[in-house]
């Protein structure tokens, strides 16, 4: 299935995470913005200070940048050599729209003058590895919105927002910019502070809340090698396996039957992102349908979602290629959750649609799925049938048929199915009569579908 036009990355503005720790000023070289700070700007003569550089990636492309340290070459008093650094040059390779910083040391002998003027330059050659499309402007970027941020990460950018950043330009050819900093005479107080030089990470495109930037960079690793490996035959036994785990237990006596139909549910789900074009199917729904979602040409930033489960891979081919060999693995593992939420928001609406009765508004049910994600995936008090059914179950029995499995004998399926449902309700619990009762609607729904069919 094929389909023109593409994600505009046109209009991008991502956060600006340099301007927010420099305050604004950068300095632009090709598709990088730079800052350089020098840590502490005051330094004892015969210590190691640092050389900060600060660099944010303004495109959508993999950026080769290569910083390399121009020292001065004599103190105040014209003495030669007086600052030295075993790692003058570091090469580091940025993801697209990556923001983070390089630390070279420095280290000034004991006998370096006092002066107030020392000037450290750092000249930068930053290569695309592919056409780059810009995602900040050159001016900037974006909010940023500091929750979304991981702890460490803030922490880091909380310490060198206390830098003072230069980014004045050092010549008039070629990238370099330079900072100043001031030397003071030796005191033999304290002790020697042994710097690494080293790359450090601040911010990824996966740390970014809209999905169409990654969804863009990452759309032929999903069409050709994520979408065609999510085969029903593959799928079921590791969901099945993860359904199991996930509701079963001792908090819940799932049966064998009832983990069969949730599965189906999940399976389902995602046979949506890659729909046949042979056979209509009334049960589908389009905001599940990625490969369509990845190529429609109307699909505009601000409107663009995906489901939950392909948000959450893209965010992970980002951190890990190689996730793209292994799908099947990461959806029936760490994201089983964004699968569940997927296929319980996908539920409820052909629940609605099905029974044209108002479960809820839009902000309760979703408010409902997330404590159902929480009951299930993260407390340990026992379920209660009614959150086992409802959406989940009642879900399943709706598409029953949509994800039939070889020499699957769908008969015998309902049948055990309707033993299990029968002994349900007579064990229930008030709060779960009325769940139940839905489920048997569902139940006797397939039962005159399959009847009919067969």
């Amino acid at each position: 299935m094929a389909y023109g036009g593409g994600l505009r990355v046109s209009d991008t503005n991502l956060p600006d995470i340099l301007g927010y720790i420099t305050g604004g000023p950068r300095y632009n070289a090709n598709v990088a913005q730079l800052a350089l700070a020098i840590r502490p700007r005051v330094v004892r003569a015969g210590r190691s200070f640092e050389a900060i550089l600060l660099v944010q990636n303004a495109s959508d492309a993999n950026v080769d940048v290569t910083a390399t340290l121009q020292l001065p070459e004599s103190d105040a008093q014209k003495k030669p050599k007086r600052f030295i650094t075993k790692a003058e040059r570091l090469v580091i390779g940025l993801r697209p729209a990556e923001v983070g910083y390089v630390v070279l040391p420095v280290s000034c002998l004991p006998d370096t003058a006092i002066s107030d003027a020392y000037k450290i330059g750092m000249s930068i050659e930053v290569k695309p590895l592919t056409k780059p499309q810009r995602v900040r402007t050159p001016e900037g970027g974006g909010e940023v919105v500091v929750e979304y941020i991981n702890e460490e990460a803030l922490e880091r950018i909380h310490e060198l927002k206390k830098l003072t950043f230069s980014t004045a330009r050092r010549g008039l050819v070629g990238s370099q910019i330079e900072a100043t900093f001031s030397v003071l005479s030796a005191q033999q107080v304290g002790q020697v502070v042994d710097f690494k030089p080293g790359w450090f990470s601040l911010w990824n495109m996966s740390d970014h809340l809209d999905d169409h930037l990654l969804a863009h960079q990452y759309r032929e690793v999903l069409q050709t090698k994520v979408l065609p490996r999510l085969k029903r035959e593959q799928l079921f036994t590791p969901l099945l396996a993860a359904t199991k785990k996930c509701f079963g237990g001792s908090r819940f006596a799932l049966e064998e039957v009832e983990s069969h139909f949730i599965t189906k549910l999940l399976v389902y789900v995602l046979e949506m992102a890659t729909p046949s074009e042979r056979n209509f199917d009334g049960m589908m729904d389009e905001a599940y349908n990625v490969n369509r979602l990845l190529w429609s040409a109307e699909v505009s930033d601000k409107t663009f979602k995906l489901p939950s489960w392909c948000r959450g891979m893209i965010r992970m081919l980002d951190r890990n290629p190689q996730v793209a060999s292994a799908p099947i693995q990461a959806l029936s593992t760490v994201l089983y959750d964004e699968l569940l939420r997927d296929a319980m928001r996908y539920a409820f609406k052909s629940i609605t649609d099905v029974t044209t009765e108002a479960l809820g508004s839009e902000d309760e049910i979703e408010a409902y799925i997330e404590r159902a994600i929480t009951r299930v995936t993260q407390d340990t008090d026992a379920l209660t049938a009614a959150e086992v059914y409802l959406p989940m179950l009642v879900g399943g029995l709706l598409v029953f048929d949509r994800a039939l499995l070889k020499e699957e004998k769908m008969g015998d399926v309902l049948e055990k199915f309707s033993e299990v449902l029968e002994g349900r309700r007579k064990a229930a619990e008030e709060d779960s009569v009325e769940v139940l009762q839905l489920a048997q609607q569902m139940l006797d729904r397939a039962y005159q579908k399959y009847t009919f069919r067969a």
